[in-house]
C-alpha cells in the first residue's frame, strides 16, 4: 500500500531547502524499511527550482503576504489567498497523503486548513527563533511542531513540540576542495571569503562587498553570491570598477573575485569546501549549515526582519561562536576588521570548534521517522 507524504513550502530558500532534506531522508527510510511512498511538493514559484534539482513532483499554489502594516497590497493578498485555497483543495483532493507537513510562511496555511478538514495530520516546521504569524497559525490545528530553537518553545503546546534544529542537505558537505578550485577558476595560496545575500539578495551586503571589493581582493579570494534580483546592479557596480579603477586594483578584482546570481546544490557545496569564513544573513537554513560546516562566520541580521527574528537567530548563533554584526554598524571597516579577526589561527580553530557544537545533523531523519509513523 502507497504512503502518501504532502511537503509544503513558502517562496524563499529557507523554508523551500528543508524539504529537500527531509524528502531524502524519508526515500532512505522508507527504502529500509520497505515502505512505498510517494511524495509532493507544494508552495510559490521557488519551489520549482527546488523540485527539479531533486527529481521531486510539485504543485505551484498561490499565496499572499502576512504583513503587519497597512498596504493596498493587502487587498490583492485576499485574493491571492483564496485562489490557493481554491488551488490546495483540488491538489490535496486528488493527492489525498497520509500525512501533510508544512515550513511555514503563507503559502503553507491554506494547504493546512484543508488537511484539517480532510482529516489529515498536519506536522509542521518552525526555523526560527522567534516563529512566524503562519505557523503561529497553523500551530494551533497541527499534531506536531518540530523547532530549531529552543527559544520556540513557549509559542506552542508543549505536548506537541519536537525539538529537532533545521534540516540541513547532507550534500552540502561533501564538496571537494580541489575540484573548486578549479570550478571557480581560484587560487589556493589565499583564503576564500564566501559571501551569501540569501535566494532573493541582501542588497545592503552587497553594497558594502562593492566598496570593500578592492580592499578584499588584494588579500583574499571571494565568491559572492549577491542574488539573483540583485545581480543586474552588483554586475552594474563590478564593471564601474573595473572600468574606473587603475588596473593597479582592477586586476585582483578581475582574478580573485566571482559572483553569481544563484549558487546551486552542487556549486554551492563547492564553496563551502573551499572558503575559509562565510559571511551571511541570520537565515536559520544559512545558519545551521554554516555551523554543520564548521566554518567561521560573520553574521549580519536583517535590521527589520519580522519579529526581529533574524536578530535573535543571530543573537543565539553568536553564543556559539558566530561573529554578529548589526545592520547599522556593518561597512568595510567592521567587515575587513572581522575577517582577519577570524582568521587568526588560535581563533580560527576555536571558532570552528564552538560553530560546531550549533549544527542538528540529525534533524531531516528525526522528522523523516516522524512522519513515517
Amino acid at each position: 500500500m502507497e504512503y502518501r507524504i504532502l511537503l509544503v513550502g513558502g517562496g524563499s530558500g529557507g523554508h523551500v531547502y528543508p524539504l529537500a532534506a527531509i524528502a531524502r531522508s524519508l526515500k532512505e527510510k522508507a527504502v529500509s524499511s520497505g515502505i512505498d511512498i510517494k511524495l509532493l511538493l507544494m508552495g510559490g514559484s521557488f519551489i520549482k527550482k527546488v523540485a527539479d534539482e531533486n527529481g521531486l513532483t510539485y504543485k505551484i499554489i498561490s499565496a499572499g503576504k502576512l504583513r503587519r502594516y497597512g498596504s493596498i497590497q493587502n487587498f490583492f493578498d485576499i485574493a491571492r489567498f483564496f485562489i490557493g485555497f481554491l488551488q490546495s483543495a483540488w491538489h490535496i483532493f486528488w493527492f489525498m497523503p497520509d500525512v501533510v507537513f508544512t515550513k511555514g510562511g503563507a503559502v503553507s496555511i491554506a494547504p493546512a486548513l484543508i488537511a484539517k478538514l480532510f482529516f489529515i495530520p498536519v506536522y509542521i516546521h518552525e526555523s526560527d527563533s522567534i516563529p512566524g504569524i503562519a505557523n503561529r497559525l497553523i500551530g494551533k490545528i497541527a499534531n506536531r511542531v518540530f523547532i530549531s530553537f529552543k527559544s520556540a518553545e513557549k509559542v506552542f503546546e508543549d505536548s506537541k513540540i519536537i525539538f529537532t534544529g533545521n534540516p540541513v542537505r547532507r550534500s552540502l558537505m561533501t564538496g571537494d576542495r580541489n575540484e573548486a578550485k578549479n570550478y571557480f577558476e581560484l587560487p589556493d595560496e589565499r583564503p576564500t571569503i564566501l559571501i551569501l545575500g540569501g535566494s532573493q539578495g541582501a542588497r545592503i551586503i552587497n553594497e558594502i562587498v562593492l566598496s570593500s571589493l578592492v580592499a578584499l581582493t588584494e588579500k583574499y579570494n571571494v565568491i559572492h553570491q549577491c542574488g539573483e534580483n540583485q545581480f543586474e546592479s552588483v554586475k552594474k557596480g563590478v564593471d564601474t570598477i573595473l572600468k574606473e579603477s587603475s588596473q593597479q586594483y582592477a586586476e585582483p578584482v578581475q582574478r580573485y573575485y566571482r559572483y553569481f546570481a544563484f549558487l546551486n546544490e552542487s556549486s554551492l557545496s563547492l564553496a563551502y569546501a573551499l572558503c575559509y569564513i562565510v559571511v551571511s544573513r541570520a537565515g536559520a537554513g544559512a545558519l545551521f549549515e554554516i555551523a554543520q560546516i564548521g566554518k567561521p562566520s560573520i553574521i549580519v541580521p536583517i535590521a527589520q526582519s519580522s519579529n526581529n527574528h533574524q536578530y535573535f537567530n543571530a543573537f543565539e548563533f553568536n553564543l556559539s561562536g558566530g561573529y554578529m554584526i548589526e545592520e547599522s554598524g556593518f561597512n568595510s571597516v567592521s567587515l575587513m576588521h572581522a575577517i582577519e579577526f577570524l582568521l587568526g589561527p588560535e581563533k580560527y580553530k576555536q571558532t570552528s570548534e564552538r560553530i560546531r557544537t550549533f549544527a542538528t545533523p540529525d534533524a531531516a531523519d528525526i522528522i523523516a521517522m516522524e512522519l513515517l509513523k
